[in-house]
C-alpha cells in the first residue's frame, strides 16, 4: 500500500519490490490511487490494482473498505509505505489481525506509524530517528531501499558518446547531473548558487543539468534562473543514458532517508557529492567513496566540485569504490532478499 500523486524515490522502491517479489514466487497486490504513476505503472506490469485514494486521515469510505478487501482476499500479510497507508491500515489490521510491516522513507513523518507492529526503516537515520521519537528498537528493522542498477556494462562508452552528443555536451566540458524532484527539500537552490560560486573557481567550461519532474517550488525556481550554465531536462525516463553522460552528480538535499538518486550514481559508477544528510553517510564515506558537504552550503558544494574538475583521476577513483559498494549494499536483489527474510520473521517463518 502507498498513496501519493507524485512520482519520487519510494513509488520506484514500490515498484522494484513487487517486481522482485513476483518474480521470487510471491502473489502481490497494490492499494492505492489507481490513477496515481504507481498505480498505473503496477497495473501496466499486470499486478491486480485496488482503487484507494485515501484523503486526508479521516477518509471514513476508506476506513470501512480497507478491512473488507484484507478479509475478502484473505492476505497474508500487509506492506505500506509513507505514512497515509500506513494509518489506514494499522486501523484495518485491527479488525482482520493480519500482519502489518511498514516502511518509514524520511525522517520527517513519524506521527502516524504504528508503534505495535513491524517497521522498516530505510536507512539507520531514520531508524535513530524513530527510536528517539520513543518507538521500540526491537520493531524497527533496517533494510536499504536499493535501486536498479543504472550501468550500463560494456555499451557504457558508446552510449555515454551518444547521450553527451544528444545534449550537446562538447569533449572539454564537465557535464553535472542533479537527479531528483525538483523540490525545495532536494535544495535546487544551493546548486545553483554554487554554480556562480564554480564559475570564478575553475576554467574549464561545465553544465549543470537538472533532471527531475517540477513541483510548484521548482518551477520558480526555473523562472528565476539566470545561469546559462543550468539546463532543465524534466522528468526522463533514460535515467541510466543520462547518467552516462554525466562526470560528477550531486546531491545538495536540504534532508533525506536514504536517496534513490544517490544509489543509482553509485550503480553507474560516477563520483557523487552529497549534503551530510539522514542516510547518505550510509552510502558514502567521505573522501573514500565520494564527498559530503554540509547541507545549504553552497560554498562547501562548490569548492567539493571545483575539487574534482580540477583533479578527474580523483573522481574516478571516488566513483570506482562507490560503485563496489553499491553491489555489496544497495542493488535490488540484495534489498529484495532482506525484505523476504523480515517478511519470515513477522511471519513466525511461515509463508
Amino acid at each position: 500500500m502507498l498513496h501519493n500523486h507524485k512520482t519520487g524515490g519510494a513509488e520506484h522502491h514500490l515498484v522494484a519490490l513487487c517486481e522482485g517479489l513476483r518474480e521470487r514466487g510471491h502473489e502481490v497486490e497494490f492499494a492505492g490511487a489507481a490513477s496515481s504513476w504507481i498505480g498505473q505503472t503496477l497495473a501496466g506490469s499486470g499486478f491486480p490494482v485496488h482503487d484507494f485514494d485515501f484523503r486526508g486521515h479521516y477518509d471514513v469510505a476508506a476506513m470501512l473498505r480497507l478491512p473488507r478487501l484484507l478479509t475478502r482476499n484473505g492476505y497474508d500479510l500487509v506492506h505500506t509505505h509513507l505514512v497515509r497507508a500506513a494509518r489506514y491500515a494499522q486501523l484495518a489490521v485491527r479488525f482482520t489481525g493480519t500482519p502489518l510491516v511498514c516502511s518509514v522513507h524520511d525522517l520527517l513523518t513519524w506521527r502516524h506509524y504504528p508503534r505495535r507492529h513491524a517497521l522498516i526503516a530505510v536507512s539507520d537515520a531514520v531508524r535513530r530517528h524513530l527510536v528517539s521519537r520513543g518507538f521500540s528498537p526491537e520493531r524497527v528493522q533496517v533494510i536499504h531501499p536499493g535501486a536498479r542498477d543504472c550501468g550500463l556494462g560494456p555499451h557504457t562508452a558508446a552510449l555515454r558518446d551518444v547521450a553527451r552528443a544528444s545534449l550537446a555536451i562538447a569533449d572539454d566540458t564537465v557535464a553535472i547531473g542533479l537527479v531528483g524532484r525538483v523540490a525545495e527539500v532536494k535544495a535546487h537552490d544551493i546548486a545553483i548558487a554554487a554554480v556562480a560560486r564554480l564559475a570564478e573557481q575553475v576554467s574549464r567550461p561545465f553544465r549543470l543539468f537538472v533532471i527531475g519532474p517540477l513541483t510548484g517550488w521548482g518551477r520558480a525556481q526555473q523562472a528565476a534562473c539566470t545561469r546559462a550554465e543550468v539546463e532543465w531536462l524534466g522528468a526522463r525516463k533514460d535515467i541510466p543514458q543520462l547518467l552516462a553522460a554525466m562526470d560528477i552528480c550531486i546531491q545538495p538535499s536540504r534532508s533525506e532517508g536514504m536517496p534513490l538518486a544517490v544509489m543509482e550514481a553509485a550503480s553507474a559508477g560516477k563520483p557523487v557529492i552529497a549534503s551530510r544528510v539522514g542516510g547518505v553517510p550510509e552510502i558514502i564515506e567521505d573522501g573514500v567513496s565520494g564527498l559530503l558537504v554540509e547541507p545549504g552550503s553552497s560554498r562547501e558544494l562548490a569548492d567539493a566540485l571545483a575539487r574534482l574538475i580540477e583533479t578527474p583521476g580523483m573522481g574516478r577513483g571516488l566513483g570506482d569504490t562507490l560503485q563496489q559498494r553499491f553491489g555489496r549494499e544497495f542493488s535490488l536483489p540484495v534489498m529484495i532478499e532482506r525484505t523476504e527474510r523480515h517478511y519470515a520473521t513477522v511471519l513466525g517463518g511461515a509463508r
